[in-house]
């Protein structure tokens, strides 16, 4: 496995578990109930810790969409320099 697949990895790892503390957070802030509804203009506001992790997972997301298929064209043509890994 290159170092950049294993990038790949770590963080399509990363940010399928990103989602869990946000979760955890809105039940224990709006009940299991009100976690599951669409939040409503007077809800209870989540924790800055958890709108942070938020954006973060949201952010993580959208560049994977760039990152992945960069590396998997960069594996598939079996490229694997100091540059393509920083």
């Amino acid at each position: 496995m290159s170092r950049e697949v294993f990038w790949l990895v770590c963080t399509v790892i990363l940010t399928g578990v990103l989602w869990i503390p946000y979760i955890l957070d809105r039940c224990k802030v709006r009940g299991l109930m009100g976690a599951m509804d669409n939040p409503k203009p007077n809800d209870v506001p989540q924790s800055p810790w958890a709108m942070r992790l938020y954006f973060a997972h949201t952010n993580a997301i959208e560049n994977l969409v760039i990152f992945a298929p960069l590396v998997l064209i960069l594996d598939s043509y079996q490229i694997s320099t100091t540059v393509t890994a920083a």
